[in-house]
């Protein structure tokens, strides 16, 4: 029997209405009574919220869902949850419901992992298109010419007995219709990337129209701005001014390049009417999910080159997926040298141990390293009000909304969790706070001129998008404007016309993504223990170019760098075959 709704809430914690709905609603399709189904179903709803794309039934065999003890300062009772089956018992009951992938039910049950049928889909789609254009192909001999003596001028020649991995990862993808690239923050991603285009258009018998593309209108920004600083070194390597201009210089959001609009499921681009291109570069692939990597494949033409460039170490998607991590390392062209930290930088040193899981290693780094600044908390109030004085006061204070930008790009406050005193709204507030007893002009919970601001929401008519950076700056008759920055200069909007703007002194660690600052400062609070990861810290770590500050107490540290999320898929065993 079905476990009635009032024992659901009665003895059970954290459960979701999405969940318990979801399960009601399927039992009753499959005119099921079966409470281990009703139970799957449920775990599997909070596993798809958690990002996994499906639900490993040996994974939860014999594990307890939705349980807590006694809080008695809050008066609440403990529940004691579900504690599911053995696998067979498990897989039993999921065997005898019509659910396997020739059955047209919204569930699908293969290889033991449970799925939403529209997630296994999505799954089969990526593995599909993603095998078929891993297949390699052979270059002629004329073009094999040219691209040896075009990589003889883009890349140095390496030390005897070592390897140029750059050099080596644009060799690699002259020959595959699909390219990963991989690496860590400064390894020269942008750079390698400018050159395989340069030479992909070189070595083409036809012009390729070429298009850019990132997941978010930050990321699409970054992106330009690194690859138009690259033409400009292309030029001095002497590559032809027409070789160059045939890289883009502009990019397009992920939504915007398939035309996607919020709140609703068509696309302007699919299979049946693709997109007009020959080669799609995406960058910051380990921000897409595994919906959106089915779509755009669904929208490439056969004969598209795809490029995809990312940190496979990265956090993995807000949404369900982990597509750049699934896809297998044979794949790859990873580049190994970062050229931003040199062996003996605290940066990256501490990154390299974190990715790892090397806790005690990176425990004691963070103690000695002169890069690198472990903030007790009972010191943290002194300390963060010098950071307002060093930082915050100077940007406040600018004669101009260039110099505050500048101001502003060199420290940020990075945290896990949006809300609790130690959060990103938490730590905002205490920032205003200090602020307003230095300067007259800080209100409070207000907009104030210097207030440096997020972008919440898409406005695609203003060309802003959710993650952009500004600043409210007065005009000379006291208008607030926000002022953003561009490569082409200073883009003003009137404050009235952006309604969803946050406080950021201190952002979430995965709105920082794709971004970097001279130092970061990372508050890591207990209320967040559920969310760390190592791919979380080493994200938090990255974003540092000189200085990293750290406020988070020895056990919380340890549990962090020990824990390596992994995602719930079954694409990565596709790709494998």
């Amino acid at each position: 029997m079905l476990i009635s709704r009032d024992q659901l809430h009665n003895n059970y914690a954290g459960l979701e209405a999405v969940d318990e709905f979801l399960a009601a609603h399927l039992c009753q399709s499959f005119a099921s009574q079966c409470s281990v189904m009703q139970h799957l179903i449920m775990a599997l709803s909070k596993a798809l919220r958690n990002g996994h794309s499906c639900l490993p039934l040996g994974d939860i065999a014999g594990q307890t869902y939705w349980s807590t003890t006694d809080d008695k300062a809050a008066g609440a009772a403990s529940r004691p949850g579900y504690t599911f089956a053995s696998f067979e018992v498990l897989m039993n009951s999921a065997q005898s419901h019509p659910i396997n992938a020739n059955h047209d039910a919204p569930l699908v049950l293969e290889n033991t992992r449970l799925y939403l049928r529209r997630y296994w889909r999505y799954e089969q789609h990526v593995a599909k298109h993603l095998l078929k254009r891993m297949q390699g192909y052979q270059l002629s001999k004329e073009q094999q010419e040219a691209a040896h003596n075009l990589l003889a001028k883009l890349f140095k020649a390496p030390n005897e007995g070592q390897i140029d991995w750059q050099a080596q990862a644009v060799k690699d993808a002259l020959e595959r219709q699909v390219s990963i690239i991989s690496g860590g923050p400064g390894t020269g991603k942008t750079y390698t990337v400018a050159r395989l285009l340069v030479a992909l258009q070189a070595v083409n018998e036809t012009s390729l129209t070429m298009v850019m593309a990132a997941p978010t209108g930050k990321a699409k920004q970054r992106l330009v701005e690194s690859i138009n600083s690259a033409k400009g070194q292309l030029l001095q390597q002497g590559i032809g001014k027409e070789l160059i201009n045939s890289i883009p210089h502009t990019a397009q959001t992920l939504h915007g390049l398939l035309g996607l609009r919020p709140n609703s499921h068509s696309a302007k681009y699919h299979s049946a009417n693709p997109l007009p291109i020959d080669l799609l570069l995406v960058d910051e692939v380990s921000m897409v999910d595994l919906p959106m990597m089915a779509r755009l494949l669904d929208a490439l033409p056969e004969h598209c080159k795809l490029v995809l460039v990312g940190d496979a170490e990265q956090l993995p998607s807000v949404a369900a997926g982990s597509v750049l991590a699934d896809i297998p390392p044979t794949a790859i062209s990873y580049l190994h040298k970062s050229h931003r930290f040199d062996g003996q930088g605290g940066i990256g040193l501490l990154a390299h141990q974190v990715m790892h899981n090397e806790a005690e290693k990176s425990w004691h780094l963070l103690l000695t390293h002169k890069d690198l600044n472990l903030i007790p908390e009972e010191e943290f109030q002194p300390w963060l009000e010098r950071m307002c004085d060093q930082y915050f006061v100077p940007m406040l204070k600018a004669k101009s909304v260039e110099e505050a930008f500048l101001c502003l790009n060199q420290f940020r406050i990075l945290a896990a969790t949006r809300q609790g005193s130690m959060s990103v709204e938490g730590l905002n507030e205490q920032v205003e706070r200090i602020l307003s007893r230095r300067l007259s002009q800080i209100r409070l919970a207000q907009n104030y001129h210097g207030k440096p601001v997020m972008v919440t929401k898409n406005h695609h008519g203003l060309g802003l998008f959710n993650g952009d950076i500004g600043i409210l700056w007065a005009q000379d008759n006291g208008q607030l404007n926000v002022c953003f920055m561009h490569s082409q200069g200073v883009y003003k909007v009137n404050v009235g016309l952006l309604q969803d703007l946050e406080t950021v002194y201190a952002m979430t660690i995965h709105k920082t993504q794709g971004s970097e600052f001279q130092h970061i400062a990372l508050v890591v609070a207990p209320q967040a223990e559920h969310l760390l990861s190592s791919q979380l810290l080493y994200t938090a770590v990255t974003r540092a170019k000189l200085s990293c500050s750290v406020t988070v107490n020895k056990s919380l540290w340890f549990k962090a760098v020990g824990h390596k999320t992994q995602r719930w898929s079954g694409l990565k065993a596709l790709l494998s075959v």
